[in-house]
């Protein structure tokens, strides 16, 4: 096992070194089969991971990392390649928790998690042993006692070999020539990139090895049986005197909760979406938290205001997404748009659960749920062919006689979209587009940035464009 992590580290840096020239576009093929390997290396050491019971968690892992494999999607890729390394740790550590099904996630129990996400930096120490232990296994066997010598030969002869030449040359001036031009035709001969590749490996298989070990063994925690009780009067009074600025709110606000149209100007339309958007985003996430705090941990008089606290705020958000769905009508979608209207919906899915969860009978595991459906969402949605859904409802709603779409923007697309680009270049976009030749160029530099790299940068969505 340590051998193949070494190896598999070798592979793993050699396939990913464009990433520090060419970014997240040299990720895909490559970046889902390290991650599979990861996987791998993490379960053969600790096999006690519950994958059947656990599988509902891990599948939404899996569909962000074949992601990289299906389309590109530059966007997500960058995000996923942040994403994935937090998603897979608290995996890894809510899997070694004993009756975890049973658990309630809250305060106590994440930081418990977050422990165990950092434990791997204390782990090197270990991960070194068990290298040094790999070195003396391939230095075994009938030619062990030759190899050892040998090699102990050489690094007494490397120090005092420096000593003497230096000794020399400085006593012989046609000396210290011949020794400089042989350096030079050493460092020469030399392939650094090469000698980087290897102590970059060197440090991933440390790294890896880090977090399989960290990661491993039963993770203790108990559950606290006392509910923290908050008192009745204060949770009132400050939920309360919010409900009454959101409903002041609302009934001045009434006749442009749900606007028909936007203004006439751009800069007016975008400001007044996003600026209403990103502001009633932190007052759902807000919410969501003061739900945290209050939720069952007072009177029943206080409970009712904490429901027509989350009914009110799930009215705001329909306002925020019903503007964000305007905006992306009139002026066109992109992918700051799409997630836009994906986290409104979502947030105001969150805030229906809550309130059907405050009238149920028995404590809900709230947190543990929001978890779980924003896991599986983003999941889903990287998966998804979001470049492709954005080009076909542009054309679709440039078509539409009361909307203000440039179709040429779409040339900010990647080249998953270039076969449908292709097949709509003389008609649709001909008609609706500036001018063709934009798209013309387009299509020109997306071959060459994307169908020249190496098979493993690949992906599905690239190699179909490209054959």
């Amino acid at each position: 096992m340590l051998l193949s992590t070494v190896v598999f580290s070798i592979l793993a840096v050699w396939s990913h070194w464009n990433l520090f020239s060419n970014g997240v576009s040299a990720l895909g093929f490559n970046f889902t089969l390290f991650w599979l390997g990861f996987a791998l290396i993490i379960y053969f050491t600790d096999s006690s991971y519950c994958i059947r019971q656990d599988w509902v968690w891990l599948c939404p892992i899996f569909l962000i990392g074949l992601s990289y494999g299906l389309y590109e999607n530059p966007w997500l890729k960058l995000i996923s390649l942040i994403l994935l390394p937090v998603v897979s740790s608290i995996f890894c550590a809510y899997s070694h928790l004993c009756n975890r099904g049973a658990l309630v996630w809250n305060r106590r129990l994440l930081s418990v998690i977050g422990s165990r996400v950092i434990s791997p930096f204390g782990a090197t120490g270990k991960a070194c042993v068990a290298l040094g232990k790999t070195g003396r296994m391939l230095s075994s066997g009938t030619g062990r006692g030759l190899f050892v010598r040998v090699l102990t030969g050489v690094l007494i002869l490397i120090p005092l070999s420096f000593l003497v030449v230096f000794l020399l040359a400085s006593a012989d001036e046609q000396f210290a020539g011949y020794v400089a031009q042989g350096l030079d035709a050493l460092l020469d001969a030399v392939s650094w990139s090469v000698v980087v590749k290897l102590c970059a490996a060197a440090f991933l298989s440390i790294a890896l090895l880090s977090i399989a070990i960290g990661w491993s063994g039963v993770l203790a925690y108990t559950e606290s049986v006392e509910s923290r009780v908050i008192d009745g009067l204060v949770a009132g009074i400050v939920l309360g005197g919010l409900l009454v600025i959101y409903i002041s709110f609302l009934l001045l606000q009434i006749d442009h909760l749900v606007i028909q149209a936007l203004p006439e100007n751009y800069r007016e339309a975008e400001h007044l979406v996003k600026s209403g958007f990103w502001q009633l985003l932190f007052l759902a996430v807000l919410n969501t938290l003061l739900f945290f705090i209050v939720y069952r941990k007072t009177g029943n008089a206080a409970q009712w205001v904490l429901r027509l606290f989350i009914v009110i705020s799930s009215l705001l958000m329909v306002s925020a997404a019903w503007k964000v769905w305007l905006y992306s009508y009139t002026f066109g979608l992109s992918y700051e748009k799409y997630f836009a209207c994906y986290t409104a919906v979502f947030a105001l899915g969150v805030l229906i659960y809550l309130v059907t969860a405050s009238f149920s009978g028995y404590r809900k595991n709230v947190v543990k749920t929001i978890a779980f459906a924003a896991l599986w969402g983003y999941g889903a949605a990287t998966v998804t062919p979001v470049e492709k859904v954005i080009f076909y409802a542009n054309l679709h709603f440039a078509e539409q006689d009361d909307t203000r779409i440039t179709l040429d923007q779409l040339n900010q697309l990647s080249i998953d979209i270039l076969p449908d680009v292709d097949k709509a270049m003389t008609t649709r976009l001909a008609s609706e587009s500036e001018s063709i030749w934009h798209w013309q160029r387009w299509r020109e530099n997306q071959i060459v940035w994307y169908c020249n790299r190496k098979w493993y940068e690949m992906n599905l969505s690239a190699m179909r464009a490209c054959a």
